[in-house]
């Protein structure tokens, strides 16, 4: 099992190194990281969105523990390093990003395939509903909040209404309501169009790691590593935690599903949160960068753990 955890996050690694050489030795240009971070959430993210939900079958959607586990686990995380960082007196777009690194989790470049190894085909469907909790509810409260803290100072008003703009013209919402739509009604997804789909799907990992490994290299302000560790322990510890407590004090669930919604939670930080963070500024950015990297070189032994205290 061990080998099988440090199989999945070495791309992790092998991707933010390919970065940082770009970076150190200015092979893409030193904005390259932004052009990357664009064409992440604008184009990329959306469609792996759409996609992961319109080819879900619509009986897994209706599993509601599992929908009320995942996402009251993220946002109670969320909730508690928002207010943990605000105490701390960051402002709240940083506060923003540290809250998401807390909570939004890698759940398909590394937790699919742990899943898929510890229990077999059947964990792809749990698998599948925790990776649209995160696309498309986590992530768009993050998302939502960067409007809302953008506007601090401005007023109440103004930061609602930045985020009422924002969900409508955001593509990652928009295309994650059409994947909905398209896995109720049945709509078929296949061919030279899906072809196309899942290719662009298949490099928001890449292009979001490697924009982080071409961040580090430039020169940059440090983020303090009281919020950096504050992060990783509750990413890696706190939501784990708090999932399996919503769990027990839910109706009982699948067992299999109440596994996956734990291992899920306990997965290091998504590359997602660094591409929001570029909104938030340099200590977001590199906070983030940091949380990533530390969150997936810890989770090598924090994963061990989790998969034999779930029996896997």
């Amino acid at each position: 099992m061990a080998m099988t955890i440090f199989g999945a996050l070495m791309p992790v690694f092998g991707l933010i190194l390919i970065g940082y050489v770009c970076g150190r030795y200015d092979i893409l240009g030193d904005r390259a990281f932004e052009v990357l971070n664009r064409f992440v959430i604008a184009i990329t993210l959306p469609i792996l969105t759409f996609r992961s939900i319109a080819h879900m079958d619509p009986a897994n959607l209706a599993v509601p523990g599992m929908f009320a586990a995942v996402t009251l686990g993220a946002l109670l995380t969320y909730g508690i390093a928002f207010a943990v960082e605000r105490h701390f007196g960051r402002h709240g777009s940083e506060t923003n990003i540290a809250a998401l690194c807390a909570c939004f989790s890698n759940t398909g470049f590394i937790g699919l395939p742990i899943a898929l190894l510890a229990w077999g085909p059947e964990a792809a469907a749990p698998v599948s509903v925790a990776m649209l909790i995160y696309s498309s509810i986590v992530f768009t409260v993050g998302l939502v909040m960067s409007e809302v803290t953008a506007s601090e100072g401005h007023g109440p008003a103004a930061g609602l209404k930045l985020a009422a703009r924002s969900i409508v013209r955001n593509p990652l919402i928009l295309l994650a309501v059409a994947g909905c739509l398209w896995s109720i009604f049945r709509l078929p997804l296949t061919g030279p169009a899906d072809i196309l789909l899942a290719t662009l799907a298949q490099a928001t990992a890449p292009c979001a790691l490697t924009a982080i490994g071409i961040f580090i290299a430039l020169p940059r302000r440090s983020a303090t590593p009281g919020p950096i560790g504050r992060v990783v322990a509750l990413k890696l510890i706190g939501q784990p935690m708090i999932t399996a407590a919503i769990l027990w004090m839910l109706p009982p669930i699948p067992p299999l599903w109440a596994k996956v919604a734990i291992l899920m939670a306990a997965m290091p930080s998504g590359a997602s949160s660094f591409v929001l963070a570029g909104k938030a500024g340099r200590w977001a950015m590199e906070l983030s960068a940091w949380a990533v990297m530390l969150t997936t070189t810890l989770a090598s032994i924090s994963l061990i753990g989790i998969l034999w205290w779930l029996g896997a």
